[in-house]
């Protein structure tokens, strides 16, 4: 099987002052002094209201798990949930999803243009991210019209969504009662920092 290296095809900076250290350790550009925007006060108090919080039996939005960086350490890397190896396009999803800042959520159509694939490939490698909720946060994914979405093998409805829910609440997203984050202006990320595995003769 012939090695890989990796290539970068594209890097922007825009909401976030950096690519992630995962992808990259490249700093933004000096003449761009925009950061990831925090979220509101004023919008979390009327957004979040304590009353609506959602019931979890899993709120854990802390836990970091050891994430292969190196090619080497990442051609060994074997997922925890289905005891296979981790795939380098599962890597590519990964090292996307773990750019969204905490207070943002980003969408499974927003990953897959990013990559040039489908949000289901997307939607199927998160439903197994052996790296939740840090430093892969799948949790702050939605789908196109900002539903909740899935989680975990589950959609729309369940313990698992509830959890979900719950985790993107902590962090400062709220739903409406269609299950629909509710929108504001710095919401949506999508500013991806892309690294493509690309197969070496």
């Amino acid at each position: 099987m012939p090695a890989e290296r990796i290539t970068v095809v594209k890097r922007t900076f825009a909401k976030a002052a950096a690519a992630s250290p995962i992808t990259s350790k490249a700093k933004a550009p000096k003449t761009k002094t925009a950061a990831v925007t925090p979220v509101a006060t004023t919008v979390a108090a009327l957004a979040l209201d304590p009353a609506k919080k959602p019931v979890a039996v899993d709120e854990d939005i802390e836990t970091v798990h050891t994430y292969p960086k190196s090619q080497e350490d990442r051609e060994s890397a074997v997922n925890r949930h289905t005891g296979r190896k981790v795939t380098p396009f599962q890597f590519q999803v990964y090292d996307l999803c773990a750019q969204i800042p905490k207070g943002h959520i980003s969408t499974y159509k927003h990953l897959s243009n990013a990559l040039r694939s489908s949000p289901r490939a997307v939607g199927q490698a998160l439903k197994i991210n052996p790296y939740a909720p840090l430093p892969v946060p799948c949790h702050r994914v939605l789908d196109s019209k900002l539903f909740i979405g899935g989680f975990m093998g589950q959609w729309a409805k369940g313990e698992k969504i509830d959890n979900k829910k719950a985790k993107l609440y902590l962090e400062g997203v709220a739903f409406d009662e269609t299950d629909h984050a509710v929108k504001r202006e710095d919401l949506i990320f999508d500013d991806f920092s892309v690294v493509k595995a690309v197969n070496s003769a």
